[in-house]
């Protein structure tokens, strides 16, 4: 039991926990001199931002979503567990001028709606995903999902295998059921003792369970951004992550899109050739910690603009 527990503690990386809480204090104390605007709602980029939501006709919900940036090519960015759109910030700048790009706050987290009692399930989330995209008349994207957003790419790509060109992995992965028992009913049995142990969760288990996804190496704008923890409850967080952890979501959806993959440790290039059958590019970071995208920006940047620019000059 120990060995699984250690093991959900790393899975659970596949969405870092950081969204983040709006007070007063973090949002003034935050600041990159005249580069970025802050106020206790909202972290942006001056001049770039359209801050808009979208409300589900499905269910009520309210997504809120930002597009920052023209180009002749459209993407969108889909964070993991628990994270705000803000995990991409260091993306922000970089393809402003290159694409239009569309950073969506899944439910349950940023400023999309949050209610208690609901199934935040993967398919809930790929729903939200597509009222976003249709109101802002995307028919074809490029999806970048970063640890646990490749999960709802994939969900997505069930739902609407056409809108969906290409995808970009950010450390992240599938992690399919045992097939054959006990081992099936052990997984059962420790994925709901963990999600019920995630319902406990105090200030000591968030700061631990952070310090296992970023290095002390980490840049110091990254470490200020995980101060603040967004108050989500934990008992919503837990479902968030129960649902993300089901048999048929951990099913690679069979794409047959390109796919470029970037990890912050070593891969198994066998699981990666099965989960991605169109990968055209492995690059891996292994001093990066989960956050590659911040903590290797610059190269990982270029890496995603070069695999989506292959056609430039055109909208897919």
């Amino acid at each position: 039991m120990k060995t699984m527990k250690r093991f959900l503690f790393f899975i659970a990386g596949i969405g870092l926990l950081i969204a983040c809480s709006k007070s007063d204090d973090f949002w003034g104390s935050y600041n990159h001199g005249n580069k970025y605007g802050h106020d206790k709602d909202h972290f942006y980029v001056k001049g770039l931002d359209q801050d808009r939501y979208v409300v589900m006709k499905s269910t009520g919900l309210k997504v809120h979503y930002r597009i920052i940036g023209k180009g002749p090519v459209d993407m969108v960015f889909i964070p993991g567990w628990g994270t705000p759109l803000e995990i991409f910030m260091k993306q922000f700048d970089y393809f402003r001028d290159k694409a239009r790009c569309i950073y969506i706050d899944l439910l349950g987290q940023g400023l999309s709606d949050a209610p208690e009692g609901i199934e935040y399930t993967t398919g809930l989330m790929a729903d939200a995903v597509y009222d976003v995209l249709k109101k802002e008349g995307v028919h074809r994207f490029a999806g970048v999902g970063w640890d646990g957003g490749i999960l709802y790419l994939a969900q997505f790509y069930k739902k609407y295998p056409e809108m969906l060109k290409k995808v970009v992995n950010l450390a992240g992965g599938f992690f399919p059921w045992p097939t054959e028992e006990p081992a099936r009913q052990n997984y059962i049995d420790a994925i709901t003792a963990y999600c019920e142990y995630i319902e406990t969760w105090g200030e000591a288990e968030w700061d631990t369970f952070l310090a296992s996804r970023v290095p002390d190496s980490a840049p110091e704008d990254l470490k200020e951004l995980l101060k603040c923890v967004y108050e989500l409850p934990m008992q919503q967080l837990a479902n968030i992550f129960w649902n993300m952890l089901q048999e048929e979501v951990n099913l690679p959806p069979g794409w047959t899109i390109p796919a470029l993959g970037i990890w912050d440790g070593p891969v198994d290039m066998d699981k990666v050739n099965m989960n991605f059958p169109g990968i055209v590019g492995v690059h891996v970071f292994e001093d990066s910690g989960q956050v590659v995208q911040w903590v290797k920006h610059e190269t990982v940047n270029q890496l995603i603009w070069e695999f989506v620019s292959d056609r430039p000059g055109r909208r897919y």
